[in-house]
């Protein structure tokens, strides 16, 4: 007489497949799940560390002023936590499909208010017709320096 197992394999074949091949699929999606969320938590803190590092210092734009054809005048407000921080700041000029069309790197040295007004002249390529702010930062460039090009209120 034949034994259960033995009645199956009579019915329905073989199992010809080997038994360590069977989860060999689900092991390779949980690998490379876990890998994914690693590498993705690793992304989201060297964000948080590069923000941390860019220091608390805002820009908003209070006016603009076209003064020729090839000449932007902004007014921005720039807001620091720490004023005795050395920061920087962009502005841009742009035309009337929004392409940037000319751009000023603002040096704010240390010392002053926390919240100060400057004017900037922001030479063009094309007809300027307003202006935009990119951002701020306390990690100055290489090629900015505190000398006679810096910022005045």
């Amino acid at each position: 007489m034949s034994t259960p197992a033995n009645r199956s394999a009579t019915r329905y074949g073989a199992d010809r497949t080997p038994k360590t091949e069977r989860n060999l699929g689900g092991k390779m999606i949980a690998i490379v799940a876990v890998v994914l969320i690693v590498g993705l938590a690793v992304a989201v803190a060297r964000y948080l560390a590069a923000d941390n590092e860019r220091g608390d210092v805002t820009i908003s734009m209070v006016s603009h002023e076209r003064i020729d054809d090839q000449t932007m005048r902004l007014w921005v407000d720039v807001t620091r936590e720490d004023p005795d921080v050395e920061s920087y700041c962009i502005v841009t000029a742009i035309n009337y499909e929004m392409a940037e069309v000319g751009r000023r790197e603002l040096l704010i040295a240390p010392g002053g208010d926390p919240i100060q007004r400057f004017q900037v002249d922001i030479p063009s390529r094309d007809l300027p017709v307003s202006g935009s702010v990119y951002g701020c930062s306390t990690l100055i460039p290489d090629h900015l320096t505190t000398g006679p090009g810096a910022a005045s209120e």
